[in-house]
C-alpha cells in the first residue's frame, strides 16, 4: 500500500475515532453514572413490562422465565431504537463540521452509529450473566451466529442512519416522526411478548418488519443456540436494502449539506 494511502487511512481512523470519544463525552457529560445508563434504562424497561405483562395479563412465554425473556429482546431492540432516533441530528448537530469541505460527512453518521454500537457490545456480558444465571449454557453456534446478527442489525441501524440523518436536514419534522414511528414499531415487534400470540393473519404482515427476525434471532441464538433461517433472511434482505437506500440517499444529497445545515 503506498505511503500516501496508508496516511489518509491514519488520518481517517484518528478523525473518527475523536468523534466517536466526542459522542462518549457529550453523552455522559455532568453524569454520576456514567455507562451504567446504557443498562439503567432497558432494566427499567424490563423491571415495569414484567409487572404488566406477567403478573398482570400473565403473559405465557413457555419455558424461558419472562425476566430472561425480556433482557434477550429489550437490550437488542434498544440499540436499534437509540441509534435510529438520535441518527437524526447527526448531521444537524455537527453543523460547523459539515460546513468543512475537508471534513468527511460521512464521520458525522458513523461516529454516532459507533457509539452506540459500542454500548451495546458493553452492554452483552451482561445478557450473557442474565442468561448463566437461568440456567443456560453457552454453544458453539454462538462464534457464528452472534456475529452474523450483530452484522444484519449493524447494516440495518446504520442504513436508516444515513437515511433518517440526511433527510432530517431537509425536513426537520422528521425527527419527531421517526420517535413516533420507533414506537408504534416497538409494539409491532415481539420484544414484552412471544410472537406465538400473533393472530396468523397479522404474522406474515409483522415478519417484514426487520427487527422481528432479529429479535426471535437474539433470544433463539442465546437461549437455544439457533436461529429460524427465514425470518431471519426476511431480516438480512431489510436490511441490505436498508443500507444501500440510506447510502444511495446519502452521497446524492450530501454536496447540498452545507446549503441547509
Amino acid at each position: 500500500m503506498p505511503a500516501r494511502s496508508v496516511r489518509r487511512f491514519e488520518y481517517a481512523f484518528d478523525l473518527l475515532a475523536v468523534l466517536v470519544l466526542k459522542e462518549l463525552r457529550v453523552r455522559y457529560k455532568r453524569t454520576v453514572l456514567g455507562y451504567a445508563w446504557s443498562l439503567v434504562q432497558p432494566m427499567a424497561f424490563a423491571a415495569v413490562y414484567y409487572v404488566v405483562f406477567k403478573q398482570f395479563i400473565r403473559i405465557d412465554t413457555g419455558d424461558v422465565d419472562y425476566t430472561l425473556f425480556l433482557v434477550c429482546g429489550l437490550f437488542a431492540w434498544q440499540w436499534f431504537s437509540n441509534g435510529v432516533v438520535s441518527s437524526t441530528m447527526a448531521l444537524v448537530g455537527n453543523g460547523p463540521l459539515i460546513t468543512k469541505v475537508s471534513f468527511p460527512r460521512v464521520y458525522a453518521v458513523l461516529s454516532g452509529f459507533m457509539n452506540d454500537l459500542v454500548h451495546y457490545l458493553l452492554a452483552t456480558p451482561v445478557v450473557l450473566g442474565f442468561v448463566f444465571a437461568f440456567g443456560y449454557r453457552p454453544h458453539l453456534s454462538w462464534l457464528w451466529l452472534l456475529p452474523l446478527l450483530l452484522l444484519i442489525q449493524g447494516a440495518l441501524v446504520l442504513g436508516l442512519s444515513l437515511l433518517f440523518a440526511t433527510l432530517n436536514l431537509f425536513l426537520r419534522d422528521l425527527e419527531r416522526l421517526v420517535s413516533i414511528g420507533t414506537l408504534m414499531l416497538f409494539h409491532l415487534t415481539p420484544v414484552v411478548y412471544p410472537a406465538t400470540i400473533i393472530p396468523d393473519r397479522f404474522l406474515t404482515w409483522m415478519s417484514l418488519n426487520p427487527m422481528f427476525g432479529l429479535t426471535l434471532g437474539w433470544r433463539d441464538a442465546l437461549l437455544y443456540g439457533r436461529i429460524d433461517a427465514a425470518t431471519l433472511g426476511v431480516a438480512a434482505a431489510g436490511a441490505a436494502v436498508s443500507l444501500a437506500v440510506g447510502a444511495t440517499v446519502f452521497f446524492r444529497l450530501q454536496a447540498r449539506f452545507a446549503e441547509v445545515v
